[in-house]
């Protein structure tokens, strides 16, 4: 069991792989959305979510704390 550094409650653990694969694919729809100029918006949130979705699995290592709202960096 591991514990928040922060606030000491339980982490939960979500799929790494699958936070790799929406995160990734969310950057790939984002370059297709570029190719038309009305979608500028959107496509630059998608990047900014699937980059954080990337972050999330690799440098956080899929944990979340449910107290906190945010994931540890170990």
């Amino acid at each position: 069991m591991l514990v928040c550094p922060t606030c000491g409650t339980e982490l939960l653990r979500k799929n790494r792989l699958l936070l790799l694969a929406v995160g990734g694919a969310m950057i790939t729809a984002a370059a297709f959305a570029l190719l038309v100029p009305a979608l500028l918006v959107p496509a630059i949130l998608l990047v900014i979510v699937g980059a954080y979705l990337i972050v999330w699995a690799t440098l956080g290592k899929a944990m979340w704390c449910r107290n906190c709202k945010k994931f540890p960096l170990f």
